[in-house]
């Protein structure tokens, strides 16, 4: 079960995959069969793109870049300048990144436009738009303010006898003398001059464009890309997209010039501030420092003083020498006070730490002899006992060195005290002396101190002056160009390759477009693609378009496509009837072919010795008596309704064959219906079948009325016309319905109508299969008739 599903999976994938792969051939089918649509639209495109290009202004960029001194990167300007410990303070740190802000600033560009008038823009007229240029012989000036300008403006100047100007626009025209100031509402006083730059063509018009500075200011600023490529390094890359390269150069060389300027400028401002506040500041410290000094010597006159500061400070120093030398006295006691009780614990002879008084020599020997015999006895008691004499030898050795050593602590400590006594009562007279300093002193002290200070501040500030004067004349920019404004030689804008690329691209575009929504919204049958795709049921075969004006297009001498389909056709018929006679032609709605289909394949049977009988049962409009140019006569309907009529008198010879008989449908009856499913006319059929070996009905369209239904009893097969063009994609449900509801049996499909193109539908040729082309096989020689091959070419020519 698992092997069946897994086959059934395969082929369900291997179908959709070859359905996938069909439909995307039949739309490049499509696509080629209308190559002529994409070339003529490619060259439009083309042709557009040329229009383009050849009326578009071009835009060139221009380049800079310049560096700037950034202090988080090492590279600050002042970081080495006199100018270095208040740039903290007066905020003059630099970075990259606020520069570039600074340089995108509108008040910037705004200096910019004005510095160079770009607020007006000069023009030459052409014959379909007007091309910016500077060679102009004349200049504009704006006598009145900059910010008078509240419109956009735009003139044409043309030159007249006695130096006047003609300017007009599309609503005015007046003149005006050179040198002469004139007014503009809107703009303000302005003034024409001549130009040093004179055409070389007397005949060109020329004009001026005058617009708001903030307008100005905004387009250029739109137009200014700054931008730090590098973050490694403080250099800034300036962009400016210009229609005129050699104006570009110069507005981006002047913009960088007023950047630098400021920028000096702000510096200039930082160190005048920062002069004119030291100034003050020496001014004031200046007469606080002069009083303190008329203070200090008034007091001095007044108490009569002499320099007593030396003095105090000799008494100072020797104190602090005397309470230095006491302290020490106090640590050497305290030592020997622990070393004497040390040496009196004689119950165990131990090691004496060394160097406790480095000043005394003989005891530092007496101290070393001392250990090297405890440390000897050690040794000997690791081999002997105490009772050995040699042990005790040693022992009444050490215990006379502890003595000497004692005796020697208690002289050193006697020395001591005598040393501290002497010093504590030179301190006490010291201390005496000091405290016997007047007040008066103290408060001359109290003057000296606040005069250091003073002097102090007074010496900082005169320091700071000369250093910020000497820099204040050599102030520099923080920035310097290291790439100055150049403009490329091509243009950036419009781009001539990919404008060609997008209009040949568009030009392609709009026919594929155009058939695929015309695909997509077709309602109507275009081919045998579509009835694969919308229904199950078989193709017996197709019928291509043809233009001959009568509907018997089959002969025994015919030997045209069309001809040849109806063979194929008939021969397709012969699998599907399996030894019936009974065939039944029905459609969707009316105008499918289903008559001229079923004469000529009426006729195609006869020519194979068959007695054929066609059957007009389209008792509601019947058609085929007309297309014959057959009199009305006793038809279907006659025979139904009278019993006493005979076959022999509805059956009729048809006209376009010995072997094709016809029988009308008659009076066009009230009830058609009824009289299709009498007993007479299954009686009918059933004698007709035992005459005629093929019996074809013409019933009315199935999608309209029931009787093709009701006929399909009598019927082998039902052959269902579909018309190219003309049947709708939705009425392919109703042949499927009808089978699959079994209403109608072994339903066959055949397309009618078919308009030969290769490209579109894939070349599938006529018949079922079999592939009959337009070449020379099968064609009539008729001299006096042209084949459908050769009209279809002469119309495409």
């Amino acid at each position: 079960m698992s092997n069946r599903n897994s086959d059934w999976d395969d082929d369900m994938e291997l179908t959709s995959r070859k359905s996938d792969n069909k439909d995307l051939v039949r739309f490049f089918g499509r696509l080629i069969s209308n190559w002529y649509w994409f070339v003529l639209c490619g060259l439009l495109g083309l042709l557009c793109s040329f229009i383009y290009l050849r009326y578009t202004i071009p835009t060139y960029k221009v380049t800079a870049k310049i560096l700037v001194s950034d202090d988080k990167k090492g590279g600050g300007m002042l970081s080495a300048s006199a100018l270095g410990d208040l740039s903290g303070l007066m905020g003059a740190k630099n970075s990259v990144d606020n520069e570039v802000e600074v340089l995108r600033t509108a008040d910037l560009m705004r200096e910019m436009v004005i510095a160079e008038e770009e607020y007006v823009v000069y023009f030459k007229s052409g014959t379909v738009h007007s091309i910016p240029t500077t060679s102009i012989p004349f200049k504009v000036n704006l006598l009145s303010d900059v910010d008078s300008i509240s419109l956009t403006k735009s003139y044409t100047l043309k030159a007249m006898p006695n130096s006047v100007m003609e300017v007009s626009d599309r609503d005015t025209t007046f003149q005006v003398k050179l040198g002469a100031p004139f007014v503009i509402d809107g703009v303000g006083v302005l003034k024409l001059e001549r130009s040093a730059l004179v055409s070389n063509n007397k005949s060109d018009e020329y004009g001026f464009s005058i617009m708001p500075i903030r307008k100005a200011t905004d387009g250029l600023i739109k137009a200014l890309t700054v931008e730090v490529t590098n973050k490694l390094v403080s250099t800034i890359d300036l962009t400016l997209d210009h229609s005129l390269p050699r104006r570009g150069e110069q507005l981006l060389a002047v913009f960088i010039q007023k950047y630098m300027g400021r920028n000096l400028h702000d510096k200039n401002v930082i160190a005048d501030s920062t002069l004119a506040f030291i100034n003050t500041r020496l001014s004031k410290i200046t007469e606080e420092l002069a009083g303190v000094e008329d203070r200090i010597s008034g007091y001095k006159q007044s108490t009569k003083l002499a320099d007593i500061t030396e003095q105090s400070k000799i008494l100072l120093q020797e104190s602090a020498g005397y309470n230095k030398s006491l302290a020490e006295v106090e640590a050497q006691l305290a030592m020997l006070d622990a070393l004497s009780s040390y040496l009196q614990s004689s119950a165990n002879p131990r090691v004496v730490p060394s160097s406790v008084l480095p000043q005394d020599v003989a005891f530092n020997a007496l101290v070393t002899k001392y250990n090297e015999l405890v440390l000897h006895r050690e040794r000997l008691l690791l081999a002997n006992t105490e009772d050995n004499p040699l042990v005790q030898n040693v022992t009444s050795q050490i215990a006379g060195l502890r003595q000497d050593m004692i005796n020697n602590v208690g002289s050193t400590r006697r020395n001591l005290d005598l040393t501290r006594q002497k010093n504590v009562q030179m301190s006490g007279a010291l201390t005496s002396q000091i405290q016997q300093v007047p007040t008066i002193e103290r408060g001359y002290i109290d003057l000296a101190r606040l005069q250091q200070i003073k002097q102090a501040q007074y010496i900082f500030l005169q320091e700071k002056w000369e250093e910020t004067a000497i820099s204040r004349t050599a102030n520099v920019s923080n920035a310097k160009v290291i790439d100055s404004p150049k403009a490329g030689d091509k243009p950036v804008s419009p781009k001539r390759k990919v404008v060609y690329f997008i209009g040949l691209l568009l030009g392609l575009i709009v026919p594929l477009c155009f058939i695929y929504v015309r695909d997509l919204f077709n309602l109507r049958v275009r081919g045998k693609d579509d009835l694969d795709r919308l229904s199950h049921l078989p193709v017996l075969g197709m019928v291509a378009h043809s233009d001959e004006n009568k509907y018997v297009v089959v002969s025994k001498t015919s030997r045209s496509p069309i001809a040849e389909q109806f063979r194929a056709l008939r021969t397709n018929l012969e699998f599907v009837l399996h030894g019936g006679k009974t065939i039944l032609f029905t459609s969707s709605m009316s105008g499918e072919g289903k008559s001229y289909v079923a004469l000529n394949l009426a006729v195609s049977l006869a020519l194979l010795d068959k007695k054929v009988l066609l059957m007009e049962l389209d008792l509601r409009k019947p058609s085929i008596t007309s297309k014959l140019g057959l009199p009305a006569g006793k038809g279907f309907s006659h025979y139904i309704i009278r019993e006493d009529m005979r076959i022999e008198e509805i059956v009729m010879p048809s006209g376009v064959h010995e072997n094709v008989s016809l029988i009308q449908a008659g009076v066009i009856p009230p009830n058609p219906a009824e009289l299709l499913i009498a007993p007479r006319a299954e009686q009918l059929m059933k004698e007709l079948a035992q005459r005629y070996d093929y019996i074809l009905m013409d019933a009315p369209p199935v999608g309209m009325v029931t009787d093709a239904q009701l006929l399909a009893r009598y019927a082998d097969t039902c052959l269902y016309l579909v018309r190219q063009d003309f049947t709708y994609k939705e009425q392919l449900r109703i042949p499927s319905d009808l089978q699959m509801k079994n209403k109608i049996s072994n339903v066959q499909l055949i397309i009618n109508d078919v308009k030969v193109n290769r490209g579109y539908y894939g070349g599938y040729g006529y018949g079922y299969g079999y592939g009959y082309g337009y070449g020379d096989y099968g064609q009539e020689n008729n001299k006096g008739r042209f084949s459908i091959l050769t009209k279809l070419r002469r119309k495409k020519s």
